[in-house]
Order: structure tokens, then C-alpha cells, then sequence
């Protein structure tokens, strides 16, 4: 029996459990890491060919071991699967549309492979934020995320269960500890010094999550070799590091075809008026964390040069609150000297109220154009931002739409484990920690028996796409770009557009007007995917979220273990 108690209460609204799986992830990987400080795969190109490669652009193979159903059909191998295999289909046994399909059974699984990892267990630990840290409640408490961590740590026991039970781990079990920060996400002593106790106190072989903001977490556990799921990307991780939003070069490479292919050389049709009628002048609004952002801002600018779009004007400013006003006066008024007509944004959501809220005292009503910036295409943060500007916001983002609760994949799936919702209020902290844990398992079935740090690189590196979807982005790890692997999950984005008029709950549940809408019922689309069809700010199709699955999407159902 699966019963867990039901801590969720009587009385809790249901629009606070809503939320957009693609946001959390960008809180795990790194609000600013990924998407504004690093992550890039040091790779130039957009997509590739079907071979992974490392560094060395040697192919990558399945580990040795690693049999799966498909692989024991083509050849008619004598090989035995768990019993949580569905045997009809050659996939594991939940209803979870994402699922892997089955992998055998093995004698003998190596023993102590790698530090962390014997002939019966793996020891992960996982990340929790400080309790105080202030953290909470400027980000994510503004998006619904109010679980103490006592009730993070019950959720990713929760899932590990589930996972566990279904998984083939050849004959290991996950034993899960937890390592909570010892300062706020700011402090990188801290954070080091909190990644040196994960390995000599706690002997992790992985860890989950990390600190939202900087690299000394993951730079630490890189340098000792432990694998680091959803930690804030870096530079040249390799093997270890796997992080969930795109890089920056998969971003700049959705948003050059993007861009290329439906905007330039045409009217900035949805600016304001006295921009309307004028061919699009682009300009580029990004924040700058450390030395390097001045550089990606330059390969930013560099990619959109190779398909012929030109930039008239870049300001790139620091995070710095006291001097919000003076940045914003300042920016603004070279954007309009420069003639710019739509801004390719990748700000950040405490300083862009600051800039929308200065374009409209200058009477400059331009495009703004998405660029995936974290947090900023959320309801919650941009109902912060002058409405009259944000009126003539679309562009591209990671996170799909809002997904009701009755059909949201990971809520649904815990509900038929244990019988009951998850122990939080609300889906961000379930959403937060889910992902995670389904990326090491399903890591950990594609590095087989020989569990190294190098195997289970390799086994992301081969496991197939996750399938496309509407309520989860595709994840794909190790497709060739250039001549190095790549290390960041998310490779497809949505179309959005800012409905300043429409009206329903924000992240947190709060009702309130203006609400992003999804482009033809959130389809999602790779880099190469982009057309030259225009079709934000058209309400047909557009949806806000997701109430029914498509269904190809609606999982199988199967007994609920709940009711053993």
C-alpha cells in the first residue's frame, strides 16, 4: 500500500496548483546562469547530425550492458526484464507519457564502480535552499513557490519511490540525502564550501540542484568529478554537468532564425503607432553579470549578422536596483537615437519595469521581442511591467503553458502512486524537483551496470529526445553541434504574445488581468522549426493554458499501486 498523508488541505484553490514545468526549471538550473552568465556548449551551430560526440568528436556508443526492449527484439536476445515492464508496448509500466521504454536485467553490475556507488547503492544528494535565504520571497515566492523544505525533501523522497520501483537501476538503490545551504544564493564561499561537504562528508556520486545564482557550486563538484543534475551550467562541464534550460548558443540560434524568418526587412507591425509603418531597426537589452556577457553579447549580435540582421544599438547593464532609474533613462534614450524600432530582450525581471516604465515617460512605444529570458515571460513578473509597453510584447520562451492539474503528467503521476496530491501547495516546488529526478533515473538506465561519471554522460548522451510535447519542452542531450557535446537539456521553445486585455491567474494563483498567450495551442518548435508565419497578438489558437492533453499525449493507464 502507497499512502502517503494528505497535507495539500480542504480548502486549497486549485489555481495555485498550477504552473509551467519549463519555470521551474530555469530556477534549478539557474535563473541567471544559463540564460545571462553561461551554459554554452562552446559549440557555434544551431542543430547537427544524429551522432553525439564529446570534446574529441568521438562517437559516443551505448554503454556496455545497456539492453534495451528494442535492442532485445532486433536481435532475439535472451535477456529478462523487470516485472515493470508492459511487455505490449516495450515500455515501463506508469502512466507517464514521458517514460523510457524497458531495460534488461543484468547478473552482476560491477560493484563500486565510481565513489558513491557500490553493488547496492548510489548516493545522491540533493540541494535545498536556506530556509532565510531572501531569495524566496524576491523570485520565487512572487511565482507560487511557498514549500518549507521539509516538504521539498517528502516530494523528492516521493518521487524517488516511484522512480525506484519502476526503473531499472540494476540492482542498486538511490540512497537520498539532503544538503541544505549554509548561505544565501549570493554567497559563493558558501556554496563551495556547501559542494566540498557533499563529496567528503556525504560521499554523493550525484547531486541535484543548486544555488540559482553563480558557479562556485558547480565548478567545486565538477573539479571532483561528481555528477551534477540541474546545477547552474558552466563552461567546459564536461562529463558531469548537465543543466535543463538551453544554453545561450541554442538560444541565440532560435532566436537568429527566428528573427531572421519573421521579422526582419517588414513594419514593426506591433510597435505603437508612430513606429508602425517603419521597416524593424533592432536593438538588443540584456543583463550583464560578469565579463563574459559583454562577449556573448557580441556572439549574439555575431549570429544575427550571419543571417543578415544588424543591430543599431546594444545596452548591457548590471544588476544593480539603486541605480534602476539612471540605467533605464540612459538606455532607453540610445535605443531611440539609434532609431530602434523592436528590442530582442534578455532582461531580467527586477530592472525591465524600470525600462518599460521609462520608454513610455520618453513616448517610445517599441516592439519587444522575447529572447527566452527567465522569469520575464512569466504572468506574474510581467504584469509588473508598464502595460502600455508590455502591450506590444511576443517573442520565444522555454516554458510551456500552465497545465491543469487533472491532466498535469508529474501531479498525475504521483496521485496514482500514492493514492493522494503531492505534500506542497502548489505544482512549482513538485515542478522544481520532478525533472531531476527523472532525468538521473532515466540517466542511470542508459549508463548500465558500469555506473561511472563517463557512463552515464554517455547514456544521456545516446538516450533518445524525449518525445515533443505541449505541456513538457523536448530534452536532448549529446546531439553533435560543432565539436562538442551538448551539455543543456531544453532544445525547443514556444511562440508567445502578452495579452495586456486577457484575464486568469498568475503563477501564484492570483487572479489578475493581463496573461501570456501560447501561439497555436503551444506547438513547440526546434531552431530549424521557424517559419515565416506571423501569428502573435492573433487570439485564434492561442491559448493561455492547457485544460484537456492532446491525445497523443494521454498516457496509458495501469493499476494504481495505491490500491494494493
Amino acid at each position: 500500500m502507497h499512502q502517503r498523508e494528505d497535507r495539500t488541505g480542504e480548502g486549497r484553490s486549485a489555481l495555485r496548483r498550477w504552473g509551467p514545468l519549463a519555470l521551474v526549471l530555469a530556477i534549478v538550473a539557474g535563473v541567471t546562469a544559463v540564460a545571462f552568465t553561461g551554459g554554452d556548449d562552446g559549440a557555434d551551430g544551431g542543430g547537427g547530425g544524429s551522432a553525439a560526440s564529446t570534446a574529441t568528436t568521438a562517437p559516443i556508443e551505448l554503454p556496455e550492458g545497456v539492453v534495451t526492449w528494442s535492442m532485445a527484439q532486433a536481435d532475439d536476445l535472451d535477456v529478462e526484464f523487470p516485472d515493470t515492464c508492459d511487455e505490449e508496448t516495450g515500455r515501463i509500466a506508469i502512466p507517464f507519457f514521458f517514460r523510457t521504454e524497458c531495460f534488461a536485467d543484468v547478473e552482476e553490475n560491477g560493484g563500486a564502480t565510481a565513489p558513491g556507488v557500490t553493488a547496492d547503492s548510489i548516493k545522491v544528494v540533493a540541494w535545498l535552499p536556506a530556509e532565510d535565504d531572501p531569495v524566496r520571497s524576491l523570485l520565487l515566492e512572487r511565482i507560487g513557490f511557498e514549500a518549507s523544505n521539509e516538504e521539498l525533501k517528502e516530494v523528492y523522497e516521493g518521487f524517488v519511490e516511484i522512480f525506484q520501483r519502476h526503473y531499472q537501476t540494476y540492482g542498486r538503490e538511490v540512497e537520498l540525502e539532503f544538503i541544505e545551504a549554509t548561505g544565501t544564493i549570493f554567497d559563493s564561499a558558501a556554496a563551495r564550501a556547501d559542494a566540498v561537504r557533499a563529496d567528503e562528508e556525504m560521499g554523493a556520486f550525484a547531486v541535484l540542484g543548486g544555488p540559482v545564482i553563480g558557479s562556485a557550486w558547480t565548478d567545486e563538484l565538477h573539479a571532483r568529478g561528481i555528477v551534477c543534475i540541474a546545477c547552474p551550467g558552466i563552461s567546459g562541464g564536461e562529463p558531469t554537468v548537465f543543466t535543463l534550460p538551453p544554453s545561450n548558443n541554442q538560444i541565440r540560434s532560435h532566436m537568429a532564425n527566428y528573427v531572421s524568418r519573421k521579422l526582419a526587412g517588414k513594419p514593426a507591425e506591433f510597435a505603437g503607432e508612430e513606429l508602425q509603418d517603419d521597416e524593424r531597426v533592432f536593438g538588443h537589452l540584456a543583463l550583464g553579470l560578469s565579463e563574459g556577457d559583454q562577449e556573448r553579447a557580441e556572439e549574439f549580435e555575431q549570429r544575427l549578422a550571419d543571417v543578415d540582421v544588424d543591430l543599431a544599438e546594444q545596452v548591457i547593464y548590471p544588476l544593480d536596483p539603486s541605480r534602476a532609474a539612471e540605467l533605464a533613462t540612459s538606455g532607453i534614450a540610445s535605443m531611440q537615437a539609434a532609431g530602434v524600432t523592436s528590442v530582442l530582450v534578455q532582461a531580467d525581471p527586477i530592472l525591465l519595469p524600470a525600462f518599460t516604465q521609462e520608454a513610455t515617460k520618453q513616448q517610445w512605444f517599441p516592439e519587444w521581442v522575447l529572447a527566452a529570458p527567465p522569469f520575464v515571460d512569466t504572468t506574474a513578473f510581467a504584469r509588473t511591467f508598464d502595460q502600455e509597453q508590455w502591450a506590444h510584447a511576443f517573442g520565444l520562451s522555454y516554458f510551456p503553458p500552465p497545465v491543469d492539474p487533472e491532466v498535469n503528467p508529474p501531479i498525475q503521476l504521483y496521485e496514482w502512486f500514492y493514492g493522494s496530491p503531492p505534500p506542497v501547495e502548489g505544482t512549482i516546488p513538485l515542478l522544481l524537483l520532478y525533472p531531476q529526478v527523472t532525468l538521473f533515473f532515466t540517466g542511470l538506465e542508459y549508463a548500465g551496470p558500469d555506473l561511472t561519471a563517463e557512463t552515464f554522460r554517455d547514456g544521456l548522451f545516446v538516450m533518445p529526445p524525449t518525445p515533443r510535447a505541449v505541456t513538457q519542452p523536448q530534452v536532448n542531450y549529446g546531439e553533435e553541434l560543432g565539436e562538442e557535446g551538448i551539455y543543456a537539456g531544453i532544445e525547443d521553445m514556444v511562440e508567445v504574445w502578452w495579452d495586456s486585455e486577457g484575464e486568469g491567474p498568475d503563477e501564484a494563483g492570483d487572479e489578475g488581468r493581463g496573461v501570456y498567450r501560447y501561439v497555436d495551442g503551444a506547438r513547440r518548435s526546434s531552431a530549424e522549426d521557424w517559419t515565416d508565419e506571423v501569428r502573435v497578438f492573433d487570439a485564434d489558437g492561442a491559448v493561455t493554458a492547457v485544460e484537456d492533453l492532446p491525445e497523443d499525449e494521454v498516457p496509458p493507464d495501469y493499476p494504481s499501486p495505491a490500491d494494493d
